[in-house]
């Protein structure tokens, strides 16, 4: 037999090129594949976007949503950031729609609605690294703003372009330029070439040449002002004039050069036009008056806050809101409201001295604000060097200001002492507790200044045995403030910030027990006192019930968002609330806020703080179900600045306004009650046709004047909140009231905040 052959084993590298062969192939297929199915996925969402129908009206303006007081009487609007307004084609002077298309579009008159060319020549730069250039057409840009959006998605700018091409079949160029021109962005808000005309250069857009000095049309005036405006208009956020100037006018250059390379204007025009002053004017519509503007402020953050109108991130849908014609019905009573701001200026009425103030009425059944007002003044001033006086005259609160009423935090006084009470009680005391309460006395402090930490009754003569209720009728610091520490001061400030109180309190003070530690606003304290009315049930503020579609009418219309009805937290047994109320009612009644008496029942409390520089009375009215806290003083408690000091006694305690010192007593109950006699007044007019309250004089204006420095114009420095515990002033008492104890400084008596031990 002949040898059989010996096979040849294979090469090793063959089965791997094989391998190699097939996933290319694979990898070939799938991506022919991938974009077939592109190419057609394309064209059938394009042409779906051609064949689909598009409502391509220019969408509205934002419109205010109203806001209604509790009984449906209208008492302001929630105005939209943003400011629009459209305006006619026939009204959009020639030189506008030049400089918008130069800046923006020079192909704009000749494409069909997407350029090719500047897409290609967009794409190139981008992918080269050259200076970065839009390939959007003024088509595009505006089917972005009116419709689409702005994702950065392959998709969008597709459909995007899709619809820019059907849209130049459906509408003319003029057309297109004028809802463009209408809906765009144009920075601070301002949203269309109308408001952005009146906003920068104080006219409308069809008197963009109108010089308003002289009265005359000033075409070159207008070609300033119109390149500005389109100069702009790729990123007004940044480039607007008010923001970045110099910028605005480097925009503002690049578009009069277009202008005159698209042969819309000549050499000459342009370089006059760029030498004529376009500095902005910043122009913002006047805000409507209304009788509650901290409140209208305060009620429409919490309506920004409310679900039904937030995004996906959680933010507020400005579009949603403004666009649905709402109504939201607050809880405000316009008539309290009125008569308590009216309250506020008679009693406050020296623009140059009076302090400031904020009152602020709960309805305590529900947690409904029913009244928020306040005074902001700043004092006059002396310049130390010119001896220039600058006074001023009240200040109304304006939008988007400090609200006195809800954002201040100031020292509570003795308005605390309510609190320890409420502890006590639950802890098995009674009203009939009695002790020993002197003058003055001693408590250890080891470690704090000074030690024995003294304090003192604002009268000498309060001095005796007390029960506590007769103790809360006459505010009795060597009752309270040892009481305090004998139930626990964090037990109390536990209690105090549940049932309101939520501002800064450190129970660690030793003075905590008399207000020292406890910074409290206006809201806080009719809110907290609120829980004592209510029989030891707290409930949360709230400022609006409703909102629902329809502007006019109040019983029609979607409801889009309700507050439901009110639910409250138990805090405190009936008794012992029904006990405290008990005790303070002896306060109005015989005690140190006597001046708030009524022909009905009025129960609250008064607070002082060291040198006067706190004042306050909250009182509550069963007949009302409210509660209204009052609070009064200086924001400035220094009296001076780094190159000016205040003249007079506009700051730091107040020592002497209208010729008196100021206790929680006196004004602050004088305004609860003329409140409440204005009430009375507004209704009865109401009910007889009558229109209420006339108007009070318009206060002094600012003026500024000269006069040589002297050492008389000089107020006492009042001394600062951060000083070491020292024993309480002793005013003088009157014939007409028990006086109010003043409370001691805020400072706490150690550096572990800890006090003496018990």
């Amino acid at each position: 037999m002949a040898p059989t052959a010996q096979r040849r084993p294979a090469t090793p590298q063959r089965p791997v090129v094989r391998r190699r062969r097939r996933r290319s192939s694979t990898i070939a297929r799938g991506l022919l594949l991938a974009t077939l199915c592109l190419v057609v996925g394309s064209t059938s969402f394009v042409g779906g976007l051609l064949a689909a129908p598009v409502d391509f009206a220019v969408a509205p303006p934002p419109t205010p949503a109203v806001l209604l007081a509790a009984d449906g009487r209208q008492i302001a609007t929630i105005q939209p950031i943003e400011r629009r307004e459209l305006v006619k084609a026939e009204d959009i002077p020639d030189v506008m729609r030049k400089a918008i298309i130069s800046a923006e579009d020079e192909r704009f008159l000749t494409h069909s609605g997407v350029d090719p060319l500047a897409t290609v020549r967009a794409a190139f730069r981008d992918l080269t690294g050259g200076v970065r250039q839009g390939g959007s057409t003024i088509t595009q840009q505006y089917v972005k703003n009116a419709f689409v959006g702005d994702e950065r998605t392959a998709s969008r700018k597709i459909r995007e372009a899709a619809l820019a091409v059907r849209l130049e079949k459906k509408l003319s160029k003029e057309r297109i330029l004028t809802d463009y021109l209408n809906v765009l962005y144009l920075g601070n808000g301002v949203y269309g070439i109308q408001a952005a005309s009146k906003y920068y250069f104080n006219v409308p857009v069809k008197d963009l040449e109108l010089d308003r000095r002289t009265g005359q049309k000033d075409p070159i005036l207008g070609l300033a002002r119109a390149s500005m405006l389109a100069g702009i208009a790729p990123a007004p956020s940044a480039w607007n004039p008010v923001k970045d100037f110099r910028t605005a006018r480097l925009r503002q250059q690049y578009t009069l050069n277009r202008m005159v390379v698209g042969g819309y204007s000549t050499s000459r025009e342009v370089t006059e036009a760029f030498q004529r002053d376009v500095t902005p004017l910043r122009i913002s519509p006047p805000a409507p008056p209304n009788p509650a503007p901290e409140f209208v402020a305060y009620v429409t953050e919490k309506v920004k806050r409310d679900k039904t109108f937030a995004k996906e991130d959680g933010t507020f849908n400005e579009d949603l809101f403004f666009r649905g014609s709402l109504r939201v019905r607050s809880t405000l009573d316009l008539d309290l409201q009125l008569a308590v701001r009216r309250a506020i200026d008679e009693i406050l009425s020296d623009p140059a001295k009076d302090p400031q103030a904020a009152v602020v009425a709960v309805d305590y059944r529900t947690g409904d604000i029913k009244a928020m007002a306040t005074a902001r003044r700043h004092p006059a001033r002396v310049n130390s060097k010119t001896g220039e006086v600058t006074r001023a005259a009240v200040k109304r609160y304006q939008p988007g200001g400090f609200n006195l009423a809800h954002n201040a935090k100031r020292s509570a006084g003795s308005t605390i002492k309510p609190f320890t009470l409420a502890v006590a009680l639950q802890q098995g005391q009674t009203l009939a507790t009695s002790r020993y309460a002197p003058s003055c006395m001693s408590l250890r402090n080891p470690g704090g200044t000074p030690d024995p930490y003294r304090f003192c009754n604002s009268d000498p003569s309060e001095a005796g045995r007390y029960s506590l209720r007769r103790a809360m009728a006459h505010s009795v610091n060597t009752v309270y403030l040892p009481l305090a520490k004998e139930v626990g001061r964090a037990k109390v400030a536990e209690f105090a910030k549940k049932a309101g109180l939520s501002g800064r309190i450190k129970p660690g003070n030793l003075s905590f027990g008399i207000g020292a530690g406890v910074e409290v606003s206006a809201l806080d304290e009719a809110v907290a006192y609120g829980t004592f009315a209510s029989g030891g049930v707290h409930h949360r503020p709230r400022s609006y019930t409703e909102i629902r579609t329809g502007a006019s009418g109040t019983d029609k219309g979607e409801v889009l968002a309700t507050a439901g009805k009110p639910t409250g937290e138990r805090l405190l047994p009936q008794p012992v609330a029904e006990d405290v109320v008990k005790a303070l009612t002896d306060v109005v009644q015989r005690g140190t806020a006597t001046r708030a008496r009524q022909p009905f029942t009025v129960f609250g409390k008064t607070g002082t703080t060291n040198d006067y520089t706190d004042a306050w009375f909250t009182g509550c009215i069963p007949q009302q179900h409210l509660c209204i806290a009052t609070w009064m003083g200086y924001e400035d408690t220094s009296c001076r600045g780094e190159k000016t000091h205040v003249v007079g006694t506009a700051c730091g305690g107040m020592r002497n306004v209208h010729g008196t010192k100021v206790f929680g007593g006196t004004l602050p109950a004088q305004i609860f009650s003329r409140a409440q006699a204005l009430l009375r007044q507004i209704k009865a007019d109401r009910a007889a046709g009558r229109p209420p309250l006339a108007p009070l004089p318009t206060p002094t204006p600012t003026v500024k004047k000269k006069v040589k420095p002297t050492p008389t114009v000089t107020a006492t420095p009042a001394p600062k909140s951060t000083t070491k515990p020292t024993p309480s002033p002793t005013p003088s008492p009157t014939a007409s009231r028990t006086p109010e104890p003043t409370v001691l400084p805020t400072s706490d008596p150690s550096p572990t905040e800890t006090g003496p031990p018990p």
